[in-house]
């Protein structure tokens, strides 16, 4: 992915980051009461009920999805790290989980004009009226926030400012989805009571829940054709991915490094893939991203073989001082027979490598100290 479109997608996922982080502290509210969550909607959530905010949350959701999928299908490997699986698993079942809630919130008022959406309703379908969606917001809040989360560390970690503010954000992302399953169970426990104990307000309540039942098919239908389409996307987004494996498949490439290491592999992966594959330990802080430049090699035979370089990958050679013969491993793909290559740090370099890269000047050399 080019570094505009990246940009695009790290904007549209800081607005959507934006938008859960106000439901998520409005929920956490609910530890002290359902009133003060009410107290509190206008200003955490009600921001986005609005035709301006309806527009560019929806924007932001539409292009973060669809740059999404771009990235999955142009992938070249499923070599990636298991945090970078967790993430695009999570982000490939997150939109299942949160229409449901839009369709409850969002679309059921435009069907409708006897809706009016609030925490007590919500709660008391959630928790009463069909408990199934209560299983699915949490698992909407865990999948979300754990995707936006671990994408939030690893932008935020390369950057020098990140010894400054680990120590704060770090405590934070583990602290918000917590006090929200807990404002949420513990709200919960006060809208059951309330139905329970005050007739008046649970005839109002079902007098409220009503137009959803109304509009239940509708919402259904809205459902499974956006859900047909998504499906389609990913379906499609695999078939090409698959694509172009069987179509690399048939020429073979090799990798050699310093100690004597070597790695095979299909055309068209980048060095550091072909590292993964073959388990040649290599510094990767940035999961492939062209951001770290901890995954950098000196070309020392067959630079010809690679491809030309990005404008990422010249950006973080350039802050990282890198030197004329030096690419970044998971941005040069291997396009001809063979290259020779030398890593230029060693495989436990971490983030520090990233943030301050001159302290990381001198590379390991000896077969020990590379492999």
């Amino acid at each position: 992915m080019n570094l505009p479109l990246r940009n695009i997608r790290l904007v549209s996922g800081l607005i959507l980051l934006a938008f859960v982080v106000g439901h998520l502290v409005n929920l956490s509210i609910g530890l002290h009461s359902l009133a003060a969550m009410e107290v509190w909607r206008a200003a955490l959530v009600g921001p986005w009920q609005g035709t301006i905010g309806r527009v560019l949350l929806g924007t932001a959701a539409l292009v973060h999805a669809a740059l999404g999928l771009y990235a999955m299908a142009a992938r070249r490997s499923l070599s990636m790290s298991k945090t970078d699986l967790v993430q695009l698993l999570l982000g490939v079942l997150t939109p299942p989980l949160l229409l449901n809630h839009v369709l409850m919130t969002s679309v059921a008022s435009e069907l409708t004009s006897e809706y009016e959406p609030s925490y007590g309703l919500l709660l008391a379908v959630y928790w009463s009226i069909a408990p199934g969606y209560a299983f699915q917001q949490l698992f909407a809040v865990v999948f979300v926030w754990v995707h936006a989360a671990l994408g939030l560390h690893s932008w935020l970690v390369l950057k020098p400012l990140w010894r400054r503010i680990g120590g704060v954000v770090l405590p934070i992302l583990f602290a918000v989805p917590i006090a929200a399953l807990l404002g949420f169970a513990e709200s919960g426990k006060e809208v059951i009571a309330k139905l329970a104990a005050d007739p008046e307000w649970r005839a109002m309540i079902e007098a409220s829940a009503a137009p959803i039942g109304e509009v239940r098919g509708r919402l259904d239908a809205i459902w499974s054709g956006t859900m047909a389409i998504y499906g389609g996307f990913v379906l499609l987004v695999a078939v090409f991915f698959a694509g172009r494996c069987l179509r690399d498949r048939l020429s073979r490439v090799t990798v050699a490094y310093d100690g004597g290491l070597v790695a095979q592999g299909r055309r068209g992966l980048s060095v550091l893939e072909l590292s993964r594959m073959n388990e040649v330990p290599h510094a990767d802080v940035c999961s492939g991203r062209g951001r770290c430049g901890t995954c950098r090699v000196r070309v020392d035979s067959g630079a010809a073989q690679l491809s030309p370089r990005s404008e990422i990958e010249t950006r973080t050679l350039a802050r990282v001082h890198g030197a004329e013969s030096e690419r970044l491993a998971c941005q040069a793909l291997v396009m001809g027979p063979g290259v020779a290559v030398t890593r230029v740090l060693p495989p436990f370099a971490d983030a520090e490598a990233a943030r301050q890269p001159q302290d990381w000047d001198e590379p390991a050399r000896s077969p020990e100290g590379a492999a």
